[in-house]
């Protein structure tokens, strides 16, 4: 495989199933569709944690949250553990940021040349409140989601027009260049993260389209497991709702998503302007994903598919046209892969990393490959731990009992067969699969015990329930 120029675009809470690709046939994505026509998509891609700051911290390093300590919304990547970025800086490339990336601060060594535009955690420490699990501060900020929905603009559909402007600017100023080693760009994009506030001209474009409802929404229908109920109670953002605004806040994600798009369509066009297109390699992802009203959950936290599953699309030279990669796959497979299209050489030191190049996943196939998933973040009681191997997924709760489910007959996730006596064998069989990767107990133990340590650095729980409750991170200026 030739090394190449790669740009990397990373949305933020993109739920998998909301594009024409992943099969949505309401959702208009027409250029995440053409990059996945000229590439592979690959179908089973997971989070490695279903939040902003653990997930990013994990596509940074290649590592799992567990084995950094990035536990929570308060734990940002810092440059500490060195990833793709840096290696690619040790060995000549420029590798550059634009947008969102949420890690500490631009005063790190982040593994970037230069960042542009620079989207980190609040204050440089984060959401404070993700700390109390035990038991959950009451999330005031959830209430908001209701209130503050519909057509319109936001500080996030302003900063991401910019971010997409500066990237399409650097694109044409780097073709005028001499660069002695393929360059990497990330563009890290906010849409279509809440508030659920879509353009006007995104949002009116699904006036005559039926989006369909979300599923299991009736109280009736939603699943109960003590874990997830602690979670509701804590943070309710489906307190404020009813139908008409469910249906309002749908179609404004819907049309987030068709923006994300939008600005996506026109970097890849950048890309085309200076003669580049066929030569540089495109991959396509999200952080996590967003429940957008299923079972009555929005936002993530929970490890259902519409929050621990992502997109991910690559296309470029050596990668397979119009294909589509079953094999299980998460953000720690960026880090080999990202190396793997720069032509940077495998080092030593990473021969025990789980991740593994997606140009290998493509070649050798394997739907039994198992992927990992953790949280250990605001409202949630106990550790979630969530493997998929073949066509069954466990989510392991220490302490609380755990779910399981067959992704190939029920894909929703509607019935729970975690205390099915008929299920026992299996359920052992991805007990101990999921034993391979981590020690659950130990790592739930370990997070808690490293929360309390921050939560008497920032003043003990009372200082920080004084504090200021964000319903999220504000972009810069």
């Amino acid at each position: 495989m030739q090394p190449s120029n790669t740009v990397i675009i990373f949305s933020d809470e993109h739920n998998r199933d909301v594009a024409g690709c992943y099969g949505d046939e309401v959702a208009i994505t027409p250029n995440l569709d053409r990059l996945a026509q000229r590439g592979t998509v690959f179908s089973r891609a997971y989070t490695n944690s279903p939040v902003c700051v653990p997930a990013r911290a994990s596509f940074a390093t290649g590592r799992y949250p567990h084995q950094i300590g990035a536990w929570d919304s308060v734990s940002p990547h810092d440059g500490s553990v060195k990833g793709w970025g840096a290696q690619l800086l040790a060995e000549g490339h420029e590798v550059v940021s634009i947008g969102k990336l949420h890690f500490r601060s631009s005063a790190d060594d982040n593994g970037f040349s230069q960042e542009i535009l620079p989207m980190h955690v609040h204050k440089g420490v984060g959401w404070l409140s993700s700390l109390l699990r035990d038991p959950p501060a009451p999330l005031e900020a959830s209430k908001d989601l209701a209130r503050d929905i519909g057509a319109g603009e936001t500080v996030y559909t302003r900063y991401d027009r910019d971010v997409t402007q500066r990237a399409c600017d650097w694109l044409a100023q780097a073709a005028t260049q001499e660069h002695d080693k393929p360059w990497v760009l990330y563009v890290g994009l906010v849409a279509p993260h809440f508030p659920l506030v879509a353009p006007e001209a995104f949002f009116h474009l699904y006036d005559d389209r039926a989006i369909p409802p979300p599923r299991q929404y009736a109280e009736g229908e939603r699943p109960r497991h003590p874990v997830l109920d602690a979670l509701r109670l804590a943070s309710d953002y489906d307190e404020g709702f009813d139908a008409e605004k469910v249906r309002i806040a749908r179609q404004a994600y819907y049309g987030l998503c068709t923006f994300m798009d939008d600005n996506l369509g026109k970097i890849i066009k950048a890309l085309a302007d200076i003669g580049q297109s066929e030569t540089t390699r495109v991959v396509y992802s999200s952080d996590h994903g967003d429940n957008i009203g299923h079972r009555g959950l929005w936002g993530k936290s929970v490890m259902y598919e519409d929050s621990v599953a992502v997109p991910l699309i690559v296309a470029g030279p050596d990668v397979p046209a119009g294909t589509v990669s079953r094999t299980p796959v998460s953000l720690v497979d960026l880090h080999p892969t990202i190396l793997d299209f720069a032509g940077a050489a495998r080092r030593p030191e990473d021969a025990n990393l789980p991740g593994s190049s997606l140009m290998e996943v493509i070649q050798d196939p394997n739907e039994n490959r198992p992927v990992f998933s953790e949280y250990h973040d605001w409202s949630a009681i106990t550790g979630m731990f969530m493997l998929r191997k073949g066509d069954w997924k466990i989510v392991r709760y220490p302490g609380y009992p755990s779910q399981l489910f067959n992704m190939k007959n029920d894909p929703h996730e509607r019935v729970d067969l975690g205390a099915s006596p008929d299920h026992l064998g299996i359920r052992a069989e991805m007990e101990a699969a999921l034993a391979k990767v981590v020690d659950v107990d130990a790592v739930n133990a370990q997070a808690f015990a490293d929360q309390a340590v921050k939560i008497e650095q920032h003043g003990g729980r009372a200082a920080i329930l004084r504090a200021e409750d964000l319903g999220y991170t504000r972009p810069p200026n």
